[in-house]
C-alpha cells in the first residue's frame, strides 16, 4: 500500500509539472492545481490529464472526456454475447469474413495444440517440425487468436533454413521451437502473409510493416455511420503499429471521417511520462503529415459499412482497416475499442458523439 501511494504521488508530480509548463500568464496560474481538481471533479487521473492535454482544452469541455475502462463496461453491458465472442476470436472473425465475402488477410495456417484443433480447411500445425516442413519462403505476420495491443504478435521472413525477425537471423528449427513454446502455453497463433500498405502510406512511414486505420462506426436501423477515426503510424523498427499512449514510439493521427485528411499527428518524446507533442512531419521520412490524405478513403468507408451490416448485433464497433495497393482489408473488429485513443488523437472528449447511443452517465 505504501508503494502504491508513492506511485500515485509521483504521477501527480509529473502531471503538475506538465500543467505548470502550460502556464502562459497570471490568468493560467490555476493550472498548478489542475490535475488534482480534474481528479476530484471529473474522476480523470493524472496520467489521463496529461495524455488528453487538458490544459489545452477549455475547462467547460473536460466533462466530455470519457474514462476508458468505465466506457468499456458500458459497451460490455450492451453488446450481445454473439458479437463479443465473434470479435474476440480472431479466427472466428476471419471465418465470418470469408462467409460474407469481406476482404480480410488470409490465414495461411493455425499453430495450435491438438486439443485446440478446429473444424476448418485451414491447415493446423501441432509441432515445430510441422511448421518447418509446411511453411514456404516468404514474409509473414503472426498473432494470437485472442489478444490485443500487439501482445505476442510478430513479423518474420523465411529464407530457406533461415528466419529473419526484428532481432536478426536465426535457424528455422530454433525459431519454430521458440514459437511453439507459446503454443504449448495454450496460445493459438494465426500465421498470415504479411500485408503491404498502399505506396503512399509506405512513402509516409518508410516501413515495410503495416500501419492501420481505426474507424469507429455505429449502426441504426440498418444504416452505418462512421463517428470517429485515427491512423496509427509506424516509426523506427517497430513491427506493429500499436500506439500504447506513445510508449511504443509510434505516432497517432486524428482523421477527418468525411475525407480521410489527417487533422493532427502526435507522438510522445518521453516514454516514461506521456506528454503529447504535435508534429508536422514524419520524424524519419520527412513527409508532410499536415497535407496527407489517406488513399482510397471512400472505399474505406464503404468497406466499414459493408462489414458492419454483417454484424448488426453490435451497435458500435472499432474496425482496424488496412489500405493496400489494390485492396482495403478489414483486419480486426473491436467491440470494446479504446475510446481514449480517439480522444488523444482528436484532443476532445467523445461523450457528445456516443451519448445518443449509450446512457453514459445514468
Amino acid at each position: 500500500m505504501k508503494h502504491q501511494w508513492i506511485w500515485i504521488l509521483r504521477d501527480y508530480l509529473h502531471a503538475t509539472l506538465y500543467a505548470c509548463s502550460q502556464i502562459r500568464g497570471f490568468s493560467t496560474l490555476w493550472l498548478i492545481a489542475a490535475p488534482v481538481y480534474c481528479r476530484l471533479k471529473y474522476g480523470i487521473g493524472a496520467r489521463d490529464f496529461t495524455i488528453y492535454q487538458l490544459p489545452r482544452v477549455a475547462v467547460k469541455d473536460w466533462a466530455q472526456f470519457l474514462k476508458n475502462e468505465p466506457f468499456k463496461h458500458v459497451l460490455a453491458s450492451q453488446a450481445s454475447v454473439q458479437g463479443r465472442l465473434l470479435s474476440d476470436d480472431k479466427f472466428a472473425f476471419y471465418q465470418h469474413c470469408m462467409h460474407f465475402d469481406v476482404a480480410t488477410p488470409k490465414v495461411s495456417c493455425l499453430l495450435c495444440r491438438p486439443d485446440h484443433e478446429q473444424t476448418t480447411d485451414v491447415p493446423q500445425l501441432h509441432c515445430a517440425s510441422q511448421l518447418v516442413q509446411y511453411l514456404p519462403d516468404g514474409r509473414y505476420f503472426t498473432k494470437p487468436r485472442s489478444g490485443s495491443h500487439g501482445q505476442n504478435a510478430f513479423a518474420f521472413e523465411r529464407q530457406g533454413d533461415k528466419i529473419m525477425t526484428a532481432q536478426g537471423y536465426c535457424n528455422i528449427t530454433d525459431f519454430a521451437e521458440q514459437t511453439f513454446q507459446l503454443v504449448q502455453r495454450g496460445i493459438t497463433l494465426l500465421v498470415q502473409p504479411q500485408l503491404v500498405n498502399h505506396p503512399e502510406i509506405r512513402q509516409l512511414t518508410g516501413s515495410p510493416h503495416l500501419s492501420t486505420i481505426r474507424v469507429v462506426s455505429v449502426i441504426e436501423q440498418g444504416e452505418v455511420r462512421a463517428i470517429g477515426s485515427f491512423f496509427r503510424i509506424i516509426c523506427g523498427q517497430n513491427q506493429t503499429d500499436n500506439f500504447c499512449h506513445g510508449a511504443s514510439g509510434n505516432l497517432i493521427a486524428a482523421v477527418d471521417v468525411n475525407n480521410g485528411c489527417l487533422l493532427s499527428t502526435k507522438c510522445v518524446c518521453n516514454r516514461h511520462w506521456p506528454v503529447m507533442t504535435e508534429i508536422s512531419r514524419h520524424p524519419e521520412t520527412g513527409v508532410n503529415l499536415q497535407l496527407f490524405v489517406l488513399p482510397c478513403w471512400q472505399k474505406v468507408l464503404a468497406t466499414v459499412a459493408g462489414v458492419h451490416k454483417t454484424m448488426p448485433f453490435l451497435k458500435t464497433v472499432g474496425w482496424d482497416i488496412a489500405v493496400g495497393p489494390d485492396e482495403v482489408w478489414v483486419v480486426e473488429a473491436n467491440w470494446r475499442y479504446d475510446i481514449d485513443a480517439l480522444q488523444v488523437a482528436h484532443t476532445r472528449g467523445f461523450a457528445p458523439v456516443v451519448q445518443p447511443f449509450y446512457a453514459l452517465r445514468a
